[in-house]
């Protein structure tokens, strides 16, 4: 009987056992894809870590920061000796120098500390054609307050460099009404050479004061030596009677 009963319902004994056989493994299969994902974290996202790390300290971007920062490829000692050296060149005051003679552009200039002579020269343009410069000192360094004279060929100044280490007229203490002060008195009995002389020396002469000492002394630098005393009446403000009151305290060596 029980074969009579699987010849005849086989067929549909095995399909009913197939296809719960095929329920069953999918329902397995879905449990355990279920049960894998439970209880795992989420990655989070690069863009999420990106917000969640704290922000690196912000670089310095102006200049001064920028100066004040420090390079981490520099050693600290060659650090130490920039900065020292920035310091050095900030507290150093400017130099103040007449230049003036035989150059393109005369006039005050303001120079850097440690310039020369010949940086000098060439800010006021250059020397001129006439200009003599074998007797300057072009490697000698400026001074604050003076006068830098470029002489003309032909002239004989005082010192290799004339007028560096001469005081500036403002220098030179004057009284009431450009009478000379406490500071220079009048020697009239002594000889001056105008070929030699300085501007306090000229200004020991009867009636001779800062300006008419700086004339004389431009005269020469820019014509030469005096060959007699006569020559000096052709300086701009000594006329016939001033020359009279000073050729006896006069000599043209």
């Amino acid at each position: 009987m029980l074969l009579d009963w699987w010849e005849r319902y086989r067929r549909l004994i095995l399909i009913v056992a197939a296809i719960a056989f095929l329920a069953l493994s999918f329902w397995l299969y879905q449990r355990d894809n279920r049960e894998g994902t439970v209880g795992v974290p989420i990655a989070a996202s690069a863009y999420a870590q990106g917000a969640a790390e704290p922000k690196a300290p912000s670089v310095a971007t102006t200049p001064a920061e920028q100066r004040a920062a420090p390079d981490a490829s520099v050693p600290a000692s060659a650090s130490r000796q920039l900065a020292a050296g920035a310091a050095q060149e900030q507290a150093a005051p400017s130099l103040y120098v007449d230049v003036k003679g035989k150059v393109k552009k005369p006039g005050l200039y303001r120079f850097a500390p440690g310039k020369r002579v010949a940086d000098a020269i060439e800010e006021a343009g250059g020397a001129l054609p006439q200009a003599d410069l074998d007797q300057i000192n072009l490697a000698q360094p400026l001074a604050d307050g003076t006068a830098l004279i470029i002489p003309a060929k032909g002239s004989s100044g005082t010192s290799p460099l004339p007028g560096v280490g001469l005081p500036s007229p403002a220098s030179v203490q004057v009284g009431v009404n450009g009478a000379p002060g406490a500071g220079s008195s009048k020697q009239p009995g002594k000889t001056v050479n105008l070929n030699s002389a300085t501007v306090q020396e000229l200004m020991t002469l009867p009636g001779i004061g800062e300006s008419r000492a700086a004339a004389i002394l431009e005269y020469r630098t820019q014509v030469g030596r005096f060959r007699s005393v006569d020559e000096l009446k052709k300086v701009s403000g000594i006329g016939a009677k001033m020359f009279e009151k000073i050729k006896d305290h006069i000599v043209a060596q």
